[in-house]
């Protein structure tokens, strides 16, 4: 098979005349022509004859890259993945079942470039599926003929006659129709009468509102205070046990505090109980004198459960 280096090539988009002038330099086969050149290839491997094969059908490939400019790809690649598309039609070609090459390497060409263009695109999700991307190379043309506005979504009536014409889910024109359109800017105003309002004035901020963080800075605060007072309440040791075991990004074991302290490990375990009991309870009181009980008791309630849970036990 004849390479692609042995072929012209399209440089740049200014390159495109400058192509499409030198692939006209290579004769057109006749069909006994064709026939002689492809049995040479199919029997023999004559990269010669396949040479000639590919190069007679250039034009036809470029004609039909040409159709997928609209997508906005650069040309020397649609004209690429045509020629390559063109290339495996010769290498499959059977001239005995009595078709014309390029009525066979029009299909080869076509699946080559659509697939560039899938994998091209720049979409979260791309259905594979005939329908959806009989819909993704035809939803253009159909717009044209509707009339529609390329910056306005489809109308409900045209949305459904999409649907129909290409057998797919009205959903799935919505969807398609958009991401085709591509992004569009906030700043775009919401409709053409008089008004200032723009897109952006539409969307909703999901961070809370000021009053929100206030109220949840204040009971982080409080919180803060109530574990901090707490804890003042407890021995050297008992703070040190208890911070070790449940406050440590690493909590440390039963075993490596008995070896720290130089008591049992079973003295460690009643020492963490015990400060934690302790601080529970010292928490609560404040909680009770405070105005906002619920936050602060879930600041407990939380540690409790993490103490109790089977599976988030600490290392022992």
């Amino acid at each position: 098979m004849a390479t692609i280096a042995a072929l012209p090539f399209v440089t740049s988009q200014g390159g495109l005349s400058r192509y499409l002038v030198e692939i006209q330099k290579f004769p057109l086969l006749t069909a006994s022509e064709e026939d002689i050149y492809a049995r040479r290839w199919r029997e023999h491997g004559d990269r010669e004859a396949a040479y000639r094969l590919v190069t007679s059908h250039l034009r036809l490939a470029a004609k039909i890259a040409m159709k997928y400019r609209r997508y906005g790809l650069p040309i020397a690649d649609l004209v690429s993945e045509a020629n390559l598309g063109l290339m495996q039609a010769v290498k499959r070609f059977q001239p005995e079942r009595g078709f014309r090459l390029a009525t066979y390497a029009m299909w080869w060409i076509k699946a080559s470039v659509q697939e560039y263009v899938l994998r091209s695109w720049s979409l979260v999700k791309m259905g594979t599926t005939a329908a959806q991307k009989k819909l993704f190379f035809n939803l253009r043309r159909l717009r044209s003929r509707l009339s529609a506005f390329e910056e306005t979504d489809l109308g409900l009536d045209q949305v459904n006659y999409v649907a129909n014409q290409l057998k797919v889910a009205p959903p799935e024109v919505i969807e398609m129709d958009r991401r085709l359109r591509g992004d569009i800017s906030l700043n775009v105003p919401i409709s053409d009468e008089e008004t200032t309002e723009e897109w952006q004035d539409r969307l909703v901020d999901s961070s809370p509102d000021p009053e929100r963080q206030l109220i949840d800075a204040d009971d982080y605060g409080r919180r803060e205070a109530a574990l901090s007072e707490a804890l003042e309440m407890l021995s050297a040791r008992e703070r040190a046990i208890l911070e070790a075991r449940m406050l440590a990004d690493q909590p440390k074991t039963l075993d490596e505090l008995a070896r720290q302290f130089r008591v049992s490990r079973e003295r460690i375990r009643q020492v963490e109980q015990r400060a934690f009991q302790r601080l529970r309870d010292a928490v609560h009181a404040r909680v009770a004198s405070s105005s906002r009980p619920a936050a602060l008791s879930a600041k407990m309630v939380d540690i409790g459960d993490r103490r109790s849970s089977p599976c988030s036990q600490r290392p022992s």
